[in-house]
């Protein structure tokens, strides 16, 4: 027979508990969207480097726009590359600011559940990678 101190005590969930604990949930699953995209981007700005140190080794460059390739000389896909990785290196600094700003609110939500409920209630989101 377990003894009552091993026992968690019984806490009533109220309503604005439950909104906390759905609000973290849906925080969780947005930061795991946001962390994909963000690796999403990452593997972008890697090709987009290969590109470049490419285009000075290659004599016949075609660029692809959408799903055709397009003779281009080499200072025009230079150019073409630098747009494209300034432009993905902002919506990186954009998703990295909202996965910030998730942890901050997630952190908050948890503190606060953890400090009603204790071990009653399972919050970590740390996964193995």
């Amino acid at each position: 027979m377990a003894s009552k101190d091993n026992e968690p005590a019984v806490v009533s969930v109220t309503w604005d508990d439950q909104k906390k604990i759905c609000n973290f949930g849906r925080l969780h699953k947005r930061e795991l969207e946001v962390k994909e995209e963000v690796a999403l981007l990452n593997q972008r700005l890697e090709h987009i480097d290969d590109a470049e140190t490419e285009i000075y080794i290659a004599d016949d460059i075609k660029f692809t726009l959408g799903e055709s390739f397009v003779a281009m000389d080499t200072d025009e896909v230079d150019t073409l590359l630098n747009q494209t990785k300034d432009e993905t290196e902002k919506q990186l600094g954009v998703l990295n600011g909202e996965l910030d700003a998730i942890a901050d609110v997630m952190k908050s939500l948890k503190a606060d559940l953890y400090a009603k409920f204790g071990k009653a209630i399972y919050l970590e989101t740390d996964q193995a990678e």
